[in-house]
Order: C-alpha cells, then sequence, then structure tokens
C-alpha cells in the first residue's frame, strides 16, 4: 500500500488548493493539468486479494504566437497498475508505465477551418510478470510519429457543429522482444527473426463529428509488421508478413435532467489479421494444431453512467459497463487445452460501480467506488490468463483540474 501513503501525503499538501493560485490567465499562454489517482483493493473468486494503483496525468501549455497560429505542447503520463483484467488480454497482476509527448501547430486559415500538424514520441515500460526489471520488460516500446487533423466548423440547427478528419503514421519499436519458442530451435534464421518481430508500422485515419452534447467517431487503423511471418498450416513461418486491421466506431451524448446527469456510449471494433496459430499441447509438442485466422474478432461495448449531483459540491454515481467480444473462427478449449469443435469463443464482463464524489475546491475533488465484475467466456483453460471470475473491488481516488 505503498502508493496509498504517497496520495495521502499529497492530499494533505494541495487539499487546500492554495498551492495552485495563480494570477489571471495570460491572454497569450493558456496553461492545462489534469490528474487523476486511484488506489484500489481487489478480491476476486479466483486467486488472491491484492491491490493496484492507477495515475493519469496531462500537463499542457497553449501558446498563441499571431492572431491565427498557436502551439500546443502536451505531456502525458499514464500508469496502470494491478486490476481486473476484460478475459483474453492481460494478467490481473500486469503493470504497464507511459510517458507520452506531443506537439501541435494550429492554424486557424478561416473562422471556420483549421488545419493542426503535429508530431508525438512516447515510451512504455510494461510488466508482465513479477520476475521482470522496469526498463527490460518484453513489451516495453517506444512510438515516434506525426499526424496532419483538420476541422471544420459550422451552425446545425443553432447549435456549433465540427466535422475533424486525422491522419497519422507512427513507427513502433518493441526493443526487448524475443520469440522464446525460436530461440529455443536454436536455427539461425530462427534466432535472427526473434529479434524484432513487433515492430510495427502504424497508420490511423479518423473521422469524427461532434454537435451540441452528442459525438461520433469512425478510426480505421493499420499495423503493418516489419519482420513477424504469417506461420502456415505446415508449422513453418511463411514469407507473408503478418497485418492487423482495425475499424472502431463509436458514439454517445451527455444529457442533464435536474439532478440527474448521464453520457452514455458506445463502441464497436472490428479487429482482422492474417496471422494464424500453433496450438501446442506442451514443449516438446511435435505436431502442433494449426487454427487459421485465430485473432480476428468483433467486440461491442457499451457504457450507462449515470451522476446524482444532491449538492454543488457532492454527487453520487453509478455506472454500468458492458463488453462482448466474439471470435469469427477461433474455437474455445476445455480445461486440458483441446479445442472443442462445433463452436467459436466469446468472451463476456460485466462491470457494475457505485461511488460518492465529493469537491474540495474549485480543482480538486475526492472519490471513493465500490464495483463488483463478473467475466465470463465459453473458453475453460485458464492455466495463463483468466477467464471466467468474479471479482469486487474498492477504490479511493483524487483528481485535479486546472
Amino acid at each position: 500500500m505503498k502508493t496509498l501513503s504517497i496520495l495521502l501525503a499529497f492530499f494533505s499538501l494541495i487539499g487546500s488548493g492554495s498551492l495552485w493560485a495563480v494570477p489571471a490567465e495570460s491572454k497569450r499562454f493558456t496553461p492545462y493539468f489534469n490528474m487523476n489517482m486511484m488506489q484500489g483493493a481487489y478480491l476476486p473468486t479466483k486467486g488472491d486479494f491484492f491491490s493496484g494503483a492507477n495515475v493519469n496525468m496531462s500537463v499542457g501549455l497553449l501558446s498563441k504566437i499571431a492572431e491565427s497560429h498557436s502551439i500546443f505542447a502536451l505531456y502525458d503520463l499514464g500508469f496502470n497498475g494491478e486490476g481486473f483484467r476484460f478475459p483474453d488480454t492481460k494478467e490481473f497482476g500486469s503493470k504497464e508505465l507511459s510517458h507520452n509527448f506531443n506537439g501541435e501547430y494550429r492554424w486557424q486559415i478561416f473562422d471556420w477551418f483549421r488545419v493542426r500538424p503535429g508530431a508525438n514520441y512516447g515510451f512504455t515500460y510494461s510488466r508482465t510478470a513479477a520476475n521482470e526489471v522496469w526498463g527490460e520488460g518484453l513489451y516495453d516500446s517506444k512510438t515516434t510519429g506525426g499526424q496532419l487533423a483538420a476541422d471544420y466548423s459550422f451552425d446545425f440547427f443553432n447549435r456549433n457543429a465540427v466535422f475533424t478528419f486525422l491522419g497519422a503514421y507512427r513507427v513502433v519499436k518493441l526493443p526487448n522482444y524475443s520469440d522464446i519458442i525460436r530461440e529455443f530451435q536454436g536455427l539461425s534464421s530462427n534466432s535472427e527473426l526473434a529479434c524484432c518481430l513487433k515492430d510495427t508500422k502504424a497508420m490511423e485515419g479518423t473521422f469524427s463529428f461532434t454537435w451540441n452534447k452528442a459525438f461520433g467517431k469512425i478510426r480505421y487503423l493499420i499495423n503493418d509488421f516489419d519482420k513477424e511471418k504469417v506461420v502456415e498450416s505446415n508449422g513453418k513461418y511463411g514469407t507473408t508478413a503478418q497485418k492487423d486491421t482495425r475499424v472502431i466506431v463509436n458514439g454517445g451524448f451527455q444529457g442533464k435532467l435536474w439532478i440527474f446527469e448521464t453520457s452514455p456510449n458506445i463502441t464497436y471494433t472490428q479487429h482482422r489479421s492474417n496471422q494464424n496459430f500453433l496450438l501446442f499441447k506442451s514443449a516438446t509438442d511435435i505436431a502442433p494444431t494449426f487454427a487459421s485466422s485465430y485473432y480476428n474478432h468483433n467486440e461491442l461495448g457499451f457504457a450507462v453512467p449515470l451522476y446524482m449531483n444532491f449538492t454543488k459540491k457532492t454527487a453520487l454515481s453509478g455506472v454500468f459497463d458492458y463488453k462482448r467480444r466474439e471470435y469469427t473462427n477461433r474455437q474455445p478449449r476445455d480445461g486440458a487445452n483441446n479445442f472443442i469443435s462445433g463452436e467459436l469463443q466469446k468472451n463476456n464482463m460485466v462491470t457494475l460501480t457505485a461511488g460518492l464524489r465529493r469537491k474540495l475546491n474549485e480543482i480538486s475533488a475526492m472519490s471513493i467506488t465500490y464495483s463488483s465484475v463478473i467475466a465470463t467466456s465459453n473458453n475453460k483453460f485458464e492455466k495463463y490468463l483468466p477467464y471466467n471470475y468474479s471479482g469486487q473491488s474498492v477504490a479511493i481516488g483524487y483528481h485535479l483540474t486546472y
């Protein structure tokens, strides 16, 4: 609970908000600061009690260098500690620390049209096992890239509306990643392939629309792998490079009635990959089972949060969150690690959350939340990842926005 002690010390230091008292905002420079810190205790039905922390912090500065020209710089820090996970993704104990730096030039060409070229650099440290050292994780990554966005503003039924298009290109490097099975085989050609297998060229095209208090977005993402090849039915890697694509569609709105506020949203994801899969029953298995298009899936998720503002400083909240993933080709496995013919794998997760939020002053607030999670899947092989479990969690949070 060391992180909780740090949080409490931080609360006592800035709880009054006096440290953030500043002169009137400059017309030329506009600072931005947002931080959310959570410390939680988790009790799953399978496994031991554990605790985990989450920290998300953004520090930015908007500088107006001329009437129609400005520069925006943003630094994001994210830490995702231990916690409940959606089935078939990560272990409860995995951790991730990320740093991202973004710079954007904004040119207001017309009152109704703006362009925003930008560049970004980021690196992520991950720990997927207890014996991994920060900075030496298997999935540590570095990202470098650029983007170009354009905003078109107009009135629609006497309300402001904005169309935005964004195109981005990024180079993602995983310097520590290696394929243990290929290295174990000891073949020179495979040893060469064992390095940098997950390095990719990532491309993104996004179209979004906001109007009044509603929004919608469509994203198309492509990951072209530099060295990772597609495994074939003969049990060997071929000459075709792996390529993954995702289409993500999401939308939502905000509404308010009396003391009640809500912001429901829905997301649909279609993931496609040309990569196949070999199921080894053991390290000495010489005849693995081949599974084609193993990673293709469709995913639907929606969340319905509800807030009840009893006073200007106190609010109760409740959230219903549901997510379902259906694989298009993957068969589930039984407890003995055998594919179950005639079925397709399906994963579900429902999270119910209730909380209390209390404003300390104009810029800070504290919260306490209780969550109940139920995860189910027709996949019964759970030696490495949890698929079927339920659990409870309680978390204390501190929130600061300036």
